[in-house]
């Protein structure tokens, strides 16, 4: 770790910070705003009884592991977009974020048709109790349906991010999540004149969201004359761009699919010790996410800023530019762990008021929930550092060893001998210790600042 952190230029180190908070500040504002939805949306939801709270999570689980596969289209596409950006080639950039919106639109129709037709297989997969899978079915169904709005969002961040733009996409943000929010209130309880609709009041607002943000990029890309230049471009969709898609696509689903399917697999895990053990998974895994948006704003700022320097041959700063990130994310996540642990009872009943979900993580637990941040800091921002330079193959097979070798692998020993939440959260933090060694290794070796497109 000594040779990341050592000194190095301080004017220029005040210049990359700028560069970084120029970025970064704007997409860890949009990013926060996911997590504080999804706890605002859980707290909401979780007033309902366990039964409602425990159908989301799963729901929210497969949504989210499923739309995570399709990252690439954001990831991918910022990527490319930032070495085309580096190189002042703004015709392919306009190409680059075309060809994704068109891999938004086919997987997304398909996204919705399949999740519809298996809504059922699904959370009896998951090991959802009946009165759970009740619930559950039909607002996983209503949620999934908005998968190309989602996934049409997720390809404009990216060309936004590409083009050293955050504050767009934290507008668009806001303005979702925000309107999400507010028809929460309204349809899961009746409010503002709406009808009381309960747990699918809050997939039907989910919904009305996601085509509001997919509207609102598209409307901005295709009439504002900031962006005239990228619209000057071929309509012809063709291998050529989709070549490059595909192959970066292909190692963040793989990377991004193992994560994920990990991640699910713990939530089933919990299903299957209970309702009161799955609800405070949930409620840890709220917190890590929090902090996960908010520090992957540095890894946004890090994989657009590192992408637009080796597109344009300008190594040494990319790699100056990381160390400076590196020391922001470890500053970030202790942060969140001073957060955590100085209001743990606050956090805890701001989301239950069950005595048995609040024994279940409360103490220990919690405060290992706080310790990981630090950690988790240092694995996000290298993440979006070598996501930018393309060296994507090494972090697929990083995560496809961490996933299926460690976390699954604990899981599994905590369900069949009795450890509970307790060996779930343990096994998390066994796999961001695993992340965190061989970004660093890589990161030191310097290999990664030799993929071009």
């Amino acid at each position: 770790m000594r040779q990341v952190l050592k000194t190095y230029d301080s004017s220029s180190r005040s210049s990359h910070l700028r560069e970084i908070l120029a970025l970064g500040i704007p997409a860890m504002l949009a990013l926060a705003s996911q997590p504080l939805l999804n706890i605002g949306d859980t707290a909401m939801i979780g007033r309902l009884g366990v039964e409602p709270l425990a159908a989301r999570a799963i729901g929210a689980a497969l949504i989210s592991g499923i739309y995570w596969i399709f990252a690439f289209l954001t990831f991918g596409t910022t990527t490319l977009i930032g070495h085309h950006f580096g190189a002042d080639d703004a015709k392919a950039c306009g190409e680059t974020y075309l060809h994704a919106l068109f891999l938004a639109l086919i997987g997304g129709a398909a996204l919705a048709a399949a999740g519809f037709v298996c809504a059922g297989d699904l959370y009896k997969w998951m090991g959802a109790e009946p009165a759970v899978a009740d619930q559950g079915i039909p607002y996983f169904r209503i949620s999934i349906s908005g998968a190309p709005f989602a996934l049409i969002l997720l390809a404009s961040v990216g060309f936004f991010r590409g083009i050293q733009n955050t504050r767009i996409p934290m507008f668009i943000a806001f303005l979702a999540n925000g309107l999400q929010l507010l028809l929460d209130y309204g349809l899961i309880y009746g409010n503002l004149g709406l009808p009381r609709l309960g747990l699918k009041g809050a997939a039907i607002a989910a919904w009305i969201a996601q085509l509001t943000g997919a509207t609102v990029s598209l409307a901005i890309f295709f009439a504002s004359r900031r962006t005239a230049a990228y619209r000057a471009v071929s309509w012809r969709i063709g291998m050529a761009r989709l070549r490059p898609l595909f192959r970066i696509g292909g190692d963040l689903a793989l990377r991004t699919g193992a994560l994920r399917i990990s991640l699910i697999f713990a939530t089933a895990t919990a299903a299957r010790m209970g309702a009161a053990i799955l609800s405070a998974y949930e409620i840890a895994f709220q917190l890590f996410m929090l902090c996960s948006d908010v520090i992957d704003g540095l890894a946004v700022a890090g994989q657009a800023l590192v992408a637009k320097h080796l597109g344009a041959h300008r190594s040494e700063t990319a790699t100056r530019m990381g160390r400076a990130l590196i020391v922001c994310g470890m500053v970030a996540g202790l942060s969140f762990s001073a957060l955590f642990i100085a209001a743990e009872s606050s956090i805890i009943r701001f989301f239950t008021a069950s005595p048995e979900v609040i024994a279940a993580i409360g103490g220990g637990l919690f405060l290992l929930v706080a310790l990981m941040q630090p950690l988790n800091g240092v694995v996000f921002v290298i993440d979006g550092l070598l996501i930018g330079a393309r060296d994507t193959r090494f972090l697929m097979w990083a995560m496809l060893a961490g996933g299926c070798g460690v976390f699954i692998p604990i899981s599994w020993l905590a369900l069949n001998y009795g450890w509970g939440l307790a060996g779930i959260l343990i096994g998390l933090s066994a796999l961001m210790l695993w992340r965190c060694a061989t970004n660093v290794f890589r990161f030191n070796g310097r290999k990664w600042t030799a993929h071009t497109p």
